[in-house]
């Protein structure tokens, strides 16, 4: 019971002085669909987020969680992470990677900001594919404080071993919108 008081504490010194929002989204793309759950990720400090997204034309998914650090510097918010991914890309390479990351986010206005983020697990990180790499770039608007909508680009793909080609779990534009709490 002591340490987990112990645990307790040290995770309200490291969030203090920080609004942990949370938030939930749904992305739409062409051939796919991703849900995403978070708190803390637009504030500095920690951040977990989660997220499960499937591809509706080859049935590819791929979820797990994730956490991280941001800095706010002024107008421009840094973050650097890892998650703990599932990857079900149909092609025999079902698997687990742990790649590792982060972004940057760029406030014109409290309410207009463009964002991008990049992840990667070489060899060493998974156990199914030769690496996987992820990107997320694009424009997020919030026309009121609990509301935002976002347009961007999202790609995610493996380069495959043991005889399984390399491949993409989804690549293109997107759509989504998100509410905060």
């Amino acid at each position: 019971m002591k340490k987990m008081m112990n645990v307790a504490a040290l995770a309200a010194l490291l969030v203090s002085g920080s609004a942990l929002a949370m938030g939930v989204t749904l992305e739409q793309g062409k051939n796919w669909t991703n849900m995403e759950a978070e708190m803390g990720k637009t504030s500095n400090g920690l951040y977990v987020q989660g997220n499960w997204l499937k591809n509706t034309d080859s049935g590819a998914q791929a979820g797990g969680v994730g956490a991280g650090y941001n800095l706010g510097l002024g107008p421009l918010t840094v973050s650097a992470g890892a998650k703990a991914l599932y990857l079900g890309p149909k092609k025999g390479d079902n698997g687990v990677a742990f790649p590792i990351g982060g972004g940057l986010a760029y406030n014109f206005t409290d309410s207009m900001a463009i964002f991008g983020e990049g992840y990667a697990a070489p060899e060493g990180l998974n156990n199914s594919v030769k690496n996987y790499a992820e990107a997320n770039a694009g424009v997020s608007w919030a026309p009121i404080p609990l509301v935002t909508l976002k347009a961007g680009y999202r790609y995610a793909g493996v380069d495959g071993k043991d005889g399984h080609p390399g491949h993409n779990l989804y690549d293109g534009l997107y759509i989504s919108g998100g509410v905060a709490f």
